[in-house]
């Protein structure tokens, strides 16, 4: 494999989307990239739909120019025990997906001068809305660093920030759209409880938080601006804030982004130790 160029180390969901959106956008073409897994009927049908290398031996996939780790955090010091003594290029780049593991856990396994580029994502990425911060080592030129930056960028936008912030970004964006997933399906069952049929609240839902989203994206002002067009005096949606403020709803999340983010500082403690 020596015109490797990705080795995609974990066939799982976001191994499979960035394998895909690698070929699918042009940045690799599909010999240029191996995935590893364990399970052959996955990469089997992989292979036949991308067209890209496959294995399951993690010694085979050294000699890529950069290694996408993607695998679950209790199996990275297995993994880079195993490609620890194979035959790497010296400036070969890791980038680690993985949650939780802090890039010290990651280089503990690697040469000293590795070049490592630790990316927090999210699920979106499945449908090309995903949200991925990169934040890379010292080690890392700025030529790696753009062509990681397209990599994600063909599965939504990016932004480069210190590893120091990645445990808001995992509490704010990683987990972020379970807690919005949380959060329209109760306004789906208000709808029906209001007498709703359910498809209609769910499309009502739906399409309200995507056409409110757009607006705030495309919109200069503050979401308090935006709030307060709708927010008529003695109307509808006063009257909801209301009751929102009472049941300390804004308290709520920010408790919650707080919660997931000392989380993650745990879960990195944990890795880094």
């Amino acid at each position: 494999m020596t015109s490797l160029k990705l080795g995609v180390l974990g066939g799982g969901v976001m191994g499979q989307v960035l394998a895909r959106s690698a070929t699918q956008s042009g940045l690799f073409a599909p010999q240029e990239i191996c995935v590893l897994d364990h399970n052959r009927k996955k990469l089997d049908r992989l292979a036949a739909e991308l067209g890209v290398q496959i294995s399951t031996r993690p010694e085979s996939l050294a000699g890529a120019a950069s290694l996408l780790l993607a695998v679950k955090p209790d199996n990275v010091p297995e993994l880079l025990k195993t490609l620890k003594d194979a035959e790497r290029p010296a400036d070969q780049l890791l980038i680690s997906i993985v949650a939780g593991v802090p890039m010290q856990a990651i280089a503990r396994h690697l040469p000293e001068s590795a070049a490592i580029i630790r990316v927090m994502t999210n699920t979106p990425c499945l449908v090309k809305e995903g949200m991925s911060v990169l934040s890379p080592n010292a080690h890392v030129s700025e030529t790696q660093l753009q062509a990681s930056c397209r990599l994600f960028e063909a599965v939504g936008k990016t932004l480069i920030l210190p590893e120091k912030y990645l445990d808001a970004v995992t509490g704010l964006s990683g987990s972020g759209p379970g807690f919005f997933f949380l959060i329209v399906d109760a306004l789906i069952e208000a709808g029906v409880l209001q007498g709703l049929p359910r498809d209609t609240s769910r499309q009502l839902v739906l399409q309200t938080m995507q056409g409110a989203a757009r607006l705030l994206l495309e919109s200069d002002g503050h979401p308090a601006q935006l709030r307060d067009m709708v927010t008529s005096p003695g109307g509808t949606t006063i009257a909801g804030i209301q009751v929102m403020e009472e049941y300390k709803l804004r308290a709520t999340l920010l408790k919650t982004i707080e919660t997931a983010t000392r989380r993650s500082r745990e879960l990195g403690q944990k890795y880094g130790d």
